[in-house]
């Protein structure tokens, strides 16, 4: 008797929402991260090696692993598909790599939700501490930073992400980033420059088309639809 290959994709699929990556990014891979939905000659080009690293990394991310390094997924236009490609690594990494004997303890939260989630235990009636939601984005074995650099920086926040971030670095931990900002534009937003310096040793900066493509795939989605609900 053969196991239902559907067993495994739920299991895949649990795994994925137990990290917490939106369901809207659920069923993305990286051969459907289509080059062609953007315009200009350039951002194809921009396009075409982030797809090609982001498939070398999947590819060896168990001796990238060894070294603690990661990705920094950046462009300053806002729906670029930093985020759509930053999700399909992690759900190739957790399909290939992710064995039952071998798991990997995987995270996914934009670093808005992430402050956000910290200072709701600060109230009273919290049954979580902040501590342990500190301690597991230290130490998840892939952890993906979606928007870096949009949260509202306090002395505070900075010195919460150089926490987490130093530990990473420290005990090699590979960690992805999105952000607006190229790593030295960070400065901007947490001038203690500590942050920057960090994110410098553990992720490699791969620049993303300066495009905006979300409300392009937004309304391919709308004309297949129409298609469905008008045949």
């Amino acid at each position: 008797m053969k196991e239902c290959p559907c067993k495994a994709v739920k299991l895949l699929e649990k795994k994925l929402l137990g990290a917490r990556l939106p369901e809207e990014f659920k069923d993305v891979t990286l051969k459907s991260f289509d080059i062609n939905v953007y315009e200009k000659a350039e951002s194809r080009e921009l396009a075409i090696n982030a797809k090609k690293v982001s498939k070398n990394y999947v590819l060896k991310f168990e001796q990238i692993r060894e070294q603690g390094k990661g990705l920094y997924f950046y462009s300053h236009e806002k729906g670029s598909g930093k985020t759509r490609l930053a999700a399909s690594i992690m759900k190739a990494i957790t399909k290939m790599h992710d064995k039952p004997d071998n798991p990997l303890k995987i995270i996914y939260s934009s670093t808005a939700d992430l402050i956000g989630e910290i200072k709701k235990t600060f109230e009273a009636d919290s049954k979580v501490k902040s501590s342990d939601i500190i301690e597991a984005a230290k130490t998840a074995d892939l952890a993906i930073l979606d928007d870096i650099g949009v949260e509202k920086a306090t002395d505070w926040v900075e010195e919460t992400f150089t926490r987490i971030l130093d530990y990473r670095l420290q005990n090699k931990k590979p960690t992805i980033f999105t952000s607006n900002l190229a790593i030295d534009e960070l400065d901007e937003k947490y001038p203690r420059g500590r942050i920057s310096s960090r994110v410098e040793k553990l992720a490699f900066p791969v620049k993303m088309p300066d495009e905006k493509v979300r409300s392009k795939i937004a309304k391919q989605e709308n004309e297949e639809l129409l298609q469905l609900l008008y045949e």
